[in-house]
């Protein structure tokens, strides 16, 4: 919603969970399937909410014994049908428009458990700005999630290069693996090179 002036193209780019979850769905897809080679059976995880994340957890649920954190409800559902894995839901204020659990409830939540890796989607990925969201409660989340797990995995099909919302979430020297279906621009990919983020995209075998 805005009010009172213009919008920037930039900034403001988030939309209906309905619309994106529509959008880049074979670019997803693809993510999806990248990250998923990068976790062990028996993994912990944190997965925050996002239509690429949820994505993801309809390729990992297939992994043997995980357990997962998740604030989204739809990653919770994905996850528990026909899979093994063992799920929890983090408590907190329920926001409908996107179908999880926000607030500092949920960050609370998270400070009482640790993971292997925290799965993260992202609204956008700048060489200055690092990682960040449009929406400062869904930055809040994916940040605790950060903050206690030993590596992080980003999600974020290519449209999400080059641009930035306004909640920061990481810093590129928090990141361990950033996976997408194309290759970044050369200032993206120096960015993670210099900071040792491995990039993981598809093969051109």
């Amino acid at each position: 919603k805005v009010h009172g002036g213009a919008v920037t193209l930039q900034n403001k780019y988030e939309q209906s969970l309905a619309s994106r979850f529509e959008q880049n769905i074979p670019q997803k897809h693809e993510v999806a399937r990248l990250a998923t080679d990068l976790i062990p059976p028996g993994s912990t995880l944190f997965i925050d909410f996002g239509t690429t994340t949820n994505v993801f957890a309809e390729h990992v649920k297939q992994r043997a014994d995980l357990t997962v954190f998740t604030n989204s409800h739809q990653i919770a559902a994905t996850l528990s049908v026909d899979s093994n894995c063992e799920v929890y839901v983090l408590g907190g204020k329920y926001d409908h428009s996107v179908k999880a659990n926000l607030g500092p409830m949920v960050i609370e939540s998270i400070g009482g458990f640790l993971a292997d890796f925290a799965v993260i989607g992202i609204g956008g990925i700048d060489s200055v700005a690092g990682f960040s969201d449009q929406n400062i409660e869904e930055a809040a989340v994916a940040r605790s999630m950060i903050r206690r797990s030993a590596e992080t995995i980003v999600l974020a099909d290519p449209s999400k290069f080059d641009r930035h919302g306004i909640a920061h979430v990481a810093d590129f020297n928090q990141v361990s693996y950033v996976v997408t279906s194309d290759t970044p621009s050369e200032t993206i990919g120096a960015t993670l090179g210099k900071n040792k983020v491995s990039l993981v995209v598809p093969s051109n075998d």
